[in-house]
């Protein structure tokens, strides 16, 4: 292969569902992003290949010249072709007026910059190493009852469930159902936690007050359209069930299937 063709490069990424159209199945693609490379560091990469005779101090003076000079020139008002881009300033915001002048309370100068012809060529030619989905689904990891201090077990009815997880916190918008609910492992039948219970409500932590539930075994599920990475909703609630079964009182029996009152 002749040292001057250009070497196959590409790049990975994750899936993530794209929030802003109703398709199920729309992903958006997410660089895995390798590192951070600093001017510094490309003049020491310059050195360390072989291919450059100046060594990392000579190459980082030679782009400091010239970004200086590049600078200048754009805000002269000359469009500058420097990096990936052509860059130019600027001005934003209306001129009203007879007379109108520049107000930085309504105008301000920002640099424009278009992808260089060539550059845009070569990547199209860059591999799109495409990875698996992003896993939206809310996740609880651990319940601790504060009676009992029993994990992932016991709960105690009208006391404290403190929970561990990702993305448990509880969000959605109206007309969504969302939260924490109990599922009977016998009858199906859900108990909703009032959001007035929900004492804490984190991505990563919760607490709320156990419902009044009768003595019996019961999944954890939560529902949320809660979007770890953007501050938009998801648009429909993901739920997820706790996977570990949770006891009241005895399991429940054929002789008392409620509580003992005195």
């Amino acid at each position: 292969m002749p040292d001057n063709e250009p070497k196959k490069l590409s790049i990975t990424g994750t899936l993530t569902e794209n929030k802003l159209t109703e398709q199920p199945d729309d992903y958006t693609f997410n660089v895995t992003y390798i590192g951070k490379r600093s001017i510094m560091d490309l003049c020491q990469l310059g050195e360390s290949d072989g291919k450059s005779k100046f060594t990392a101090d000579e190459l980082y003076t030679a782009y400091n010249t010239l970004f200086t000079l590049a600078k200048r020139e754009a805000f002269l008002g000359a469009t500058v072709e420097f990096g990936f881009c052509t860059n130019m300033i600027r001005v934003n915001g209306p001129f009203v007026g007879p007379k109108p002048e520049f107000d930085p309370e309504v105008n301000s100068i920002s640099m424009q910059h278009t992808t260089l012809e060539s550059v845009r060529k070569e990547m199209e030619g860059i591999t799109v190493i495409v990875g698996d989905v992003k896993n939206t689904q809310p996740t609880i990891s651990r319940v601790i009852d504060v009676y009992t201090q029993s994990v992932n077990d016991k709960l105690t009815p009208g006391n404290i469930l403190n929970g561990e997880g990702d993305r448990v916190k509880v969000a959605g918008s109206e007309g969504k159902t969302v939260g924490f609910f109990f599922i009977n492992t016998e009858t199906e039948a859900e108990t909703p936690v009032p959001t007035t219970s929900i004492s804490r409500n984190d991505p990563s932590n919760f607490s709320f007050l156990i419902p009044q539930l009768a003595d019996g075994t019961y999944y954890l599920e939560v529902a949320t359209q809660f979007a770890a990475s953007s501050k938009a909703l998801l648009k429909e609630p993901r739920r997820s069930r706790f996977a570990y079964t949770l006891t009241v009182g005895d399991g429940g029996s054929d002789e008392d299937d409620g509580p003992i009152v005195q």
